[in-house]
Parts: structure tokens; sequence; C-alpha cells
């Protein structure tokens, strides 16, 4: 199974993308062999129309914005364990976010929260809840019920 976070705005502070980077050392530091791949990039909108236009059953794509359906941490951990697609892409929209017809085009709509958040805290909260995930997946000691 691989990750793919994509985004299309970049991180304003550097407390910002320093604590999305802590969480990509522990997850690559723990994943070991049940994930194969995380990888995050910005890239341009019209990337990712190219991308969603050409998925397929190997690429689970989930779009995030505040209208999607809200997951619990475990649900969450079942999507990224129980999907048969090789990868699955998560894309954060821009500024205004997606349009309903783009919404329509992924595979599964999203929300971290039914507030509006800025698009590096929503990265940061989405790589947590990926690194949490796999922590349960391999009961290690972070999660706690």
């Amino acid at each position: 199974m691989n990750i793919e976070l994509l985004y299309q705005d970049k991180f304003k502070f550097d407390f910002e993308k320093d604590l999305f980077n802590k969480y990509q050392v522990r997850l690559k530091k723990i994943s070991g062999k049940i994930l194969g791949r995380f990888a995050e990039k910005k890239v341009s909108e019209k990337k990712m129309v190219e991308i969603i236009s050409k998925k397929d059953a190997n690429n689970y794509v989930i779009l995030l914005d505040e209208k999607g359906e809200q997951l619990k941490t475990h649900q969450l951990k079942d999507l990224i364990f129980n999907t048969q697609s090789k990868t699955i892409t998560f894309m954060i929209g821009g500024t205004d976010g997606f349009s309903e017809q783009f919404l329509k085009k992924g595979n599964m709509v999203m929300s971290l929260s039914r507030m509006t958040l800025t698009h590096s805290f929503a990265a940061i909260i989405l790589l947590e809840q990926i690194y949490r995930s796999v922590t349960i997946k391999i009961n290690h000691p972070y999660h706690r019920r």
C-alpha cells in the first residue's frame, strides 16, 4: 500500500513544515512492510485534474473537503489497510477548495472537520491520523483508547 498526499498551496510558516516533517519521519520509522511508501507533493490544480481523470482501480482518490464524510480514526485505519487499490491518493485543494464537479470524480470525499482549515493544518492533521492508523495496526502504544 502506497499513500500520496497532494496539495496546491505551500506551507506558509516554517513551524508548519517542521511539524509535518516530524510526522513523516515518525511514519517512515514505524511503517516498515505494512506501508509501502508515503509521498507528499505540492502540485497545480491542472495536475490534480490530470491525476483524477486517469484514476483506475489501482488508485483510490480521496478528496478533502469540509462537506465530506467524517471518519473516526479506526475507520480511517480500516480504509487505508483494507482497500484493494495499490495507492491511496489524498488531495487537498487550494484556497477555494474543489468545485462540486471535481468532488464527484473522487472515490471519496472526506472531511477532517466541519470548520475550514488551512491546507497546512489539514495536511498536518491528516498525516498525524495516517501515522496514528499505522500505530494502531502494529499495536504501537502511541494510540490510546
